[in-house]
C-alpha cells in the first residue's frame, strides 16, 4: 500500500497548517473530508495494487481541480482532506461536489489488464468560522458531515448542519419530508441543497 504521494501533505502536516490558518488568518475557508466508498471491497476483488492506483486516480484527479491556494492532504489509506482557501460553506460545497460528479460519471482503466474501474466517494464539508470556532471543531463537523453522507447512502457530500440553520422538521409535513428524501437520493443532492435551491429560485422569482 503506497504511504507517500508527491504534492500532498501528511495528516501531521495538513493539520499544524490549518491550526496555524485559524489562529493568524482572518478569512474563511472550508474543509472537506473525502472517504472512498467500498474501498476495501475494490482491494479485496482486484488487488491492492489496483487499490493503490484508485489512490493515485483519485489524488491525480484532485490536484487537477484544486486552485492554488487550496491544500491537499491524505487520511488514512482511502481518505483525503481539502482545504479550499478564501472560500465559504456553499462554494466548497459546490467544487467537491463537482468532483464526486466527474468520478460518478466516469469509469477509468487501471492495471495492466484495464480493469474498467469504477470510483465513488462520499464527502462532508465544514466552514471555519461559520460551523467551528478552533481546528478541533472544524474537524469534528467535516467529520460529522462525512459520517451523515455514507449513512443517507454513499455517492453524495453534505455540508456541515449549522446551529443556524432552521429545523426544517418545525415547518414541514412528513409527507414533504419524505418526498424531499426521495429527491435527494434521486438527485444526488443533499435535503439542505435542495431547499437552499428552491430559495434561491423563490427569491430570484419575487424579486422581478
Amino acid at each position: 500500500m503506497i504511504e507517500k504521494i508527491d504534492g500532498i501533505m501528511t495528516k501531521e502536516e495538513f493539520h499544524e497548517v490549518v491550526e496555524k490558518k485559524i489562529k493568524t488568518s482572518s478569512e474563511t475557508f472550508t474543509l472537506a473530508m473525502i472517504d472512498i466508498d467500498n474501498f476495501e471491497t475494490v482491494n479485496s476483488y482486484y488487488g491492492e495494487v489496483i487499490g493503490d492506483k484508485v489512490i493515485q486516480k483519485i489524488a491525480s484527479v484532485l490536484k487537477q481541480n484544486l486552485r492554488t491556494t487550496d491544500l491537499l492532504g491524505r487520511y488514512n489509506k482511502d481518505e483525503f482532506h481539502v482545504l479550499f482557501g478564501n472560500t465559504n460553506a456553499e462554494t466548497g460545497f459546490i467544487m467537491i461536489e463537482e468532483i464526486r460528479r466527474y468520478f460518478d460519471e466516469n469509469t477509468f482503466q487501471l492495471g495492466e489488464k484495464n480493469y474498467d474501474i469504477s470510483i465513488k466517494f462520499s464527502g462532508g464539508a465544514a466552514n471555519f468560522p461559520r460551523d467551528a470556532k478552533n481546528a478541533v471543531e472544524l474537524f469534528r463537523a467535516a467529520g460529522s458531515a462525512l459520517f451523515r453522507a455514507k449513512r443517507e447512502g454513499r455517492n453524495r457530500v453534505c455540508l456541515a448542519e449549522s446551529e443556524n440553520m432552521i429545523l426544517k422538521s418545525n415547518y414541514y409535513t412528513k409527507t414533504q419530508l419524505e418526498r424531499l428524501s426521495e429527491l435527494s437520493k434521486k438527485t444526488d443532492k443533499t435535503e439542505a441543497f435542495l431547499l437552499r435551491e428552491a430559495l434561491d429560485d423563490l427569491f430570484e422569482k419575487h424579486s422581478k
